[in-house]
Formats: structure tokens, C-alpha cells, sequence
């Protein structure tokens, strides 16, 4: 709404008429009951009716004659209530009588007229002290009425000075308002002058660029030209390509049927060499138990003479048992004639003893050489009989093995036959192969043609986009030059008061320093609670020096893209139970710095996305990073339309910084086919991402 002073007298004229219209009526009626109780005599109504409105009605005919907003009707206002007011309060017996003009007096203060409310402040003070002398006159001096009469003149003297610096302040207040209008009008003046000048800049550079734009839309059609020919040979290579391809593909089947017989050969070739391994460790094995069948029959050939020899001795032993039988029975008979013969008995008897114990010497002698012989026998009898069980179970263990040496040598044979298949087949295999390969030379032939076609097409295509590569170049140091413009731009306006604390809301990131070169350590990063009229609340990360004294810092505050950064703002720690919470008062306008675009560079970390309003969490692919922003690439159409939410990422094996967890607002998301590539800023600049990506390029 534009300003006209004319219509705000006249809007003030109007207000103080309606109040006076409304007491008017109200003490009419009023005073109307009163003169009808009998409490005031007739013609005091009639006078206090001419009185009442005749003022009122000389008022109105004046704003008609002059104009609504006549500075004469103030003064009419003042006299003709006055008057008015004088005849009430000096006939009302009521002590709150002279309130009455308190209603009237306080809208007077619209006028913002210092000299006019002193007049109305003596010529109120004249009526107040005539009452106080006609209820003197009149007898009415007790202590109690003295009393009311001191209170009534200081309560009017205390509000007329109330009124008097009410309108002093508001005049000082319109003042200063008027002379920093003036000022910042001065800077808009100036600001404009120079946003003109900024805004020339910009559009010579969105000129430059849109003049790029059509010559490199020229430059694309010339690319598309060519991308078509392109595309043309590249069907033709894929034909040729696609034949190649099913050639290659018969190939690699043959080639897999030779490695899978020649694999099988390799097996066969390996079990026939282990089964022949088997028959010559078997036939060894034979060998050794002939040799040893062949020990034992000759261990048997040496027990049977010496069996042969005993049983020769044996028999020798027991015909010289027989003879010395013989001879013991002659004896014997030889003994019994003795015997017969008396005389003779003792000397015959005594040779034939002497014979039958010569004899029974010898029987003894030869029975002890038959019990040896009989031993040895029975020894040799013994050896005889392992030897044969030895000699059968070699035979048996000999048989057995000639027969699994039978199984060998069969399926050697077996193996050998089916080699001989294998090789008919690989050599089969081997002629289409050829065939193929030669189908394919002929194809590359004809590829390699398409070939230098199409590279002919890409080195035209080339030389277009290296033409595009250099406009490209121009414009971006022309849209360089319109951020850095810009940027001027923004810094100057914020400098100027067009950007403030009324524009810091919750949630913002701060961080506040006590000297200018602070270093990162001596930061304290907090989060803006709440922004009232004339100070901010800010939750800290850590507790600050600052005690129940306020304290001069510096503080920047992030808002989207602008950095806010307030100098000798005064800090104080808040009256709550968090030890953490401090509350800033800023008196001044900020400074703006717009945040600049830091490098990038491209990371491919798999990562966690949880979107705070919805609390939901999403497998994602980090694209890229910088100090003040990052990228991710994710599946799920929750970021089809997002723009505006709050993120948390947490990123699989981080090892920039010392957190895995990024924070940020989605500004942008793009769709690919499904594929969501989703932009984020950082609610703050991160120092330590910005001074690893300046690090990575500075070691390139």
C-alpha cells in the first residue's frame, strides 16, 4: 500500500469522530437517566445536550466544508469536548467523573502531535482545577474529597505525560524508521544501479551461450548424420558380427566336443596306464610268489631226505633191535638149561646175564636213537606239511591275481577301441572347424571394411565434438562469469538488508567462533531450535565458554546456498536444564556469502538412504561427493518425486572424514529408465571432505 498522508489525517479524523459519536451517545443516555431519577434538574439536560452535540455537529459541517482530513477538526475535537466535559464533570456529584475524557484524549494520540497534547493537556488540567474550585464553593472540602480531587488532577497531569512521550517516542521511532528508509533507499538505489549493471553481464553471457547453443546444435545434427551412417554400418557389422558369432559358436561346440574326447581320451589313456600299472605290480606280485612257491618245494625236496635218511636209520635201529631179540630169546633159552643143570647153574647162568645185559645195553641204546629219529621225523613231518599249506595259498593268491591281470588286459583293450572312435570323431570335428574358419576369415574381410567405415564416421564425428568440446569450453567460462556475477550480486544484496535473521528458521546448521581466525577446532557446531523476535536458541554439538554474561562472537548460519554470518553478535547460556543450549541476540544485518560450487569427484560406494519424513530405508549406489553436496543412484520409485525431503546416508566403507553418515535435502532426481540419479546439499559445508577432494586433485 503506497503512503498518503492525506488519507491516513482523514482516516484519524474519522476514528476520533466515531469515538466521540459513541461517548456522545452513551453519556446522553447516561445522563438522560440521572435527570429522569430526579438526580439533576431539567434545564441541566438541556444544556448538557446543546453542549454535546452542537460541537459534534460544528465538527461534521466542517469536515464536509473542508476536506476529511482538515487539521481543524482536531482543535474542534478539543475545544467542543472540552467545553462539554467542563459541564460534566462540574455538575456530576460522581467521583469518576473526569475519566470521561480519558477515551477521547487517548485516540488523540493518532495525530502524533506533540504541541497539540500539550494544549489538551492545560486546557483539561484548567477544567479539572475550575471543578475543584466550584465543590469547594459549594461546601464539599472533606478529607476524603481533597483526596479525590489530588488524584483526579495527578492521574489526568500523569496521563497527559504519558500521551506527550508516547507521541515523542513515536516521533523519534517514525524518525529513525524515515532516515533508515532513506538510507536503505540510498543502497537500493545504488543496489538497482548495480544489479543493472549485473544484469547487462549476464545477459551478454546467456547471449554468448545461446549463440554456442545453436552453433552446437548445427555441430549435434552433423554428429546425428554421422551417428546414422553409424548405425547403418553397425547393423551391417552386427549381421556380419552375428554370423561371426554363430560360425564361433559351431566352433566353440566342436572345439568343446574335441576337449570333451580328448578329456575322455586323456582319462582312458590314464586308466589304461593305471590298469597296466596294476597287471605289472600283479605280475610282480605273481613273480615274487612263484619264486617263493618255488623256495618252499625245494625246502620240501631237502625235509623229504632228511625224512628219507631218518626212516633208513630207523630201520637199521630197529633190525638191530630184532638181532638183539633173537639173541635174548637164545639166551634166554641158553638160561633155562642152566637152570636145569644143577651143578653147573652158576657159571652158565652168569655168561648168559653177562649176554642179556650186554643186549639189554644195546636195546636201550637203540631205542633211544629210534625216540631221536622218531623226534626229528615228526619235526620234519611238521616243516613238510607248512610248506605244502604255504604253497597252496600262494597258488591260490597266484590264480587270483592272473585273473584280475585277465580283467586289466580287457579293458585295456576296451580302452584302446574306444580311443580309436574318439580319434575318428576329433578328426571329424577338426575338418568343420576348417570349414568354419574359413567362412569366418571371409567375414572379417568384410567386417574390417565396415570397420574403417565407421571409423571414418567417428573420426568426422570426432572433430564436430572437439569443435563442441572448445564452444562447450567458452560457455562455461561465461556461465563462470555469471555465478561469479551473480554471486557479487547476492553479497551485495545481502549487504544491503534484503536478506536477514527473520529468514533463519529451525533446523539450520551454525557453527560459532570468538575470534575471526579461529581454527577448525575451535568451531562449536550447533542447530538452530527456534528464531523469536530478537534472539535465536541454538542447541550446541559441545558445551561453549560462555557462562550466565553475555559474550561477543561471530556465528555463520547455512540457509540452503547462502551463508549468513553475523559479527559481534551477543551469546548467553539458556535458562533450561541442557547444558548445551545458548541463546545469540543479533542486532545487525548479515553478511551473505553464497556458497560456492566445490569439485566433485566420482565415488561408487554402496550406501543406505533413509528419508526422514517417511523413515524408510533404500539400497543405494553413491555417484559422487563435494564439501557441500553429493549424488547417489537408486532403483525404487519412492525417488521419482522427492524433491524438498531430508536424507540420511550412511555409506558402506567410507574412508573420507571421520563419519560414514552424510545428511542432506534432495534438490534434484532425474530419471533414467527406472534409474533414479538423486542430488543432495549438505546442510553445511564438511572441512574435511573439502580438504580430501582438494588433496585427490592435487596428487593427479
Amino acid at each position: 500500500m503506497n503512503y498518503d498522508a492525506k488519507a491516513f489525517k482523514a482516516k484519524a479524523n474519522k476514528r476520533a469522530r466515531n469515538i466521540w459519536l459513541i461517548f456522545a451517545l452513551l453519556l446522553t443516555a447516561n445522563y438522560g437517566t440521572d435527570v429522569k431519577d430526579g438526580l439533576y434538574p431539567s434545564n441541566f439536560y438541556i444544556v448538557f445536550l446543546i453542549l454535546c452535540w452542537l460541537p459534534f455537529i460544528a465538527g461534521q459541517i466542517m469536515l464536509k466544508l473542508k476536506s476529511p482530513s482538515t487539521d481543524y477538526y482536531r482543535h474542534t475535537l478539543a475545544i467542543g469536548y472540552g467545553i462539554f466535559y467542563t459541564f460534566v464533570i462540574c455538575t456530576s456529584d460522581s467521583p469518576i467523573a473526569f475519566t470521561y475524557i480519558f477515551p477521547v484524549t487517548s485516540l488523540l494520540v493518532i495525530y502524533k502531535n506533540r504541541r497539540f497534547m500539550v494544549f489538551c493537556a492545560i486546557t483539561n488540567s484548567m477544567s479539572i482545577i475550575l471543578n475543584i474550585i466550584i465543590k469547594c464553593l459549594n461546601g464539599v472540602t472533606s478529607a476524603a474529597d481533597i483526596k479525590n480531587y489530588q488524584l483526579q488532577f495527578s492521574c489526568i497531569v500523569l496521563c497527559y505525560i504519558c500521551y506527550v512521550l508516547s507521541i515523542n517516542h513515536l516521533n523519534e521511532s517514525d524518525g529513525a524508521m524515515t532516515d533508515s528508509i532513506k538510507s536503505d533507499l540510498d543502497r537500493v538505489i545504488k543496489t538497482v544501479s548495480k544489479v543493472k549493471n549485473a544484469s547487462n553481464a549476464v545477459v551478454d553471457g546467456v547471449t554468448v551461450v545461446r549463440e554456442l547453443a545453436i552453433e552446437n546444435k548445427d555441430g549435434a545434427t552433423n554428429v546425428v548424420t554421422k551417428m546414422n551412417e553409424l548405425n547403418d554400418n553397425n547393423q551391417v557389422l552386427q549381421e556380419k558380427t552375428s554370423s561371426s558369432l554363430d560360425m564361433t559358436t559351431d566352433i566353440n561346440e566342436q572345439v568343446q566336443n574335441v576337449v570333451g574326447l580328448i578329456s575322455d581320451m586323456v582319462k582312458l589313456t590314464n586308466e589304461s596306464g593305471e590298469h597296466a600299472q596294476n597287471s605289472y605290480s600283479e605280475l610282480e606280485s605273481v613273480v615274487t610268489t612263484t619264486n617263493t612257491m618255488s623256495a618252499l618245494s625245494i625246502e620240501v625236496e631237502n625235509v623229504l631226505k632228511e625224512f628219507q635218511s631218518e626212516f633208513e636209520m630207523v630201520k637199521s635201529e630197529i633190525s638191530t633191535i630184532e638181532n638183539i631179540s633173537g639173541q635174548t630169546n637164545l639166551l634166554a633159552l641158553n638160561a633155562s638149561i642152566e637152570a636145569a643143570r644143577a651143578g653147573e647153574a652158576g657159571k652158565g647162568f652168569a655168561v648168559v646175564a653177562d649176554e642179556i645185559r650186554s643186549l639189554s645195553s644195546d636195546t636201550k641204546d637203540s631205542s633211544s636213537q629210534i625216540k631221536n629219529a622218531l623226534v626229528r621225523l615228526g619235526e620234519t613231518s611238521d616243516k613238510m606239511t607248512s610248506s605244502v599249506e604255504e604253497t597252496l595259498r600262494l597258488i591260490q593268491v597266484t590264480i587270483s591275481k592272473i585273473t584280475d591281470i585277465n580283467k586289466s588286459v580287457s579293458t585295456i583293450t576296451d580302452d584302446a577301441t574306444l580311443l580309436g572312435n574318439h580319434i575318428d570323431v576329433i578328426d571329424s570335428a577338426i575338418r568343420e572347424v576348417e570349414t568354419s574358419n574359413s567362412h569366418l576369415v571371409n567375414n572379417m574381410e568384410q567386417v574390417s571394411q565396415v570397420v574403417d567405415t565407421m571409423t571414418q564416421c567417428i573420426e568426422a564425428s570426432d572433430d564436430t565434438t572437439k569443435i563442441m568440446l572448445s564452444k562447450y569450453a567458452e560457455t562455461a567460462t561465461n556461465i563462470d562469469h555469471i555465478e561469479t556475477v551473480v554471486e557479487a550480486l547476492m553479497s551485495e544484496l545481502g549487504t544491503g538488508g534484503f536478506m536477514g535473521v527473520e529468514d533463519l528458521v529451525s533446523g539450520m546448521k551454525a557453527f560459532v567462533t570468538f575470534t575471526k581466525d579461529a581454527k577448525d577446532e575451535d568451531k562449536y557446531h550447533g542447530e538452530i531450535i527456534s528464531n523469536e523476535n530478537d534472539h535465536l536458541l541454538i542447541s550446541f554439538e559441545k558445551d561453549l565458554p560462555v557462562k550466565r554474561m553475555p559474550c561477543a562472537c561471530n556465528i555463520q548460519i547455512t540457509a540452503g546456498n547462502v551463508l549468513y554470518c553475523f559479527e559481534n553478535a551477543d551469546i548467553i547460556k539458556a535458562d533450561d536444564r541442557s547444558s548445551h543450549r545458548f541463546v545469540i541476540y543479533v542486532a545487525s544485518k548479515p553478511t551473505i556469502i553464497n556458497r560456492r560450487k566445490y569439485p566433485r569427484i566420482d565415488i561408487s560406494n554402496s550406501c543406505k538412504v533413509l528419508i526422514k519424513e517417511t523413515n524408510k530405508t533404500y539400497d543405494a549406489r553413491l555417484c559422487n561427493i563435494s564439501a557441500n553436496g553429493f549424488s547417489f543412484k537408486c532403483h525404487n520409485e519412492a525417488f521419482k518425486e522427492c524433491k524438498g525431503e531430508h536424507v540420511s546416508v550412511t555409506v558402506d566403507d567410507f574412508n573420507i572424514g571421520t563419519r560414514n553418515i552424510l545428511e542432506g535435502r534432495i534438490i534434484r532426481s532425474s530419471n533414467n529408465e527406472g534409474s533414479f540419479i538423486v542430488g543432495c546439499q549438505m546442510p553445511e559445508d564438511n572441512h574435511e571432505i573439502m580438504e580430501y577432494i582438494h588433496n585427490y586433485f592435487n596428487k593427479k
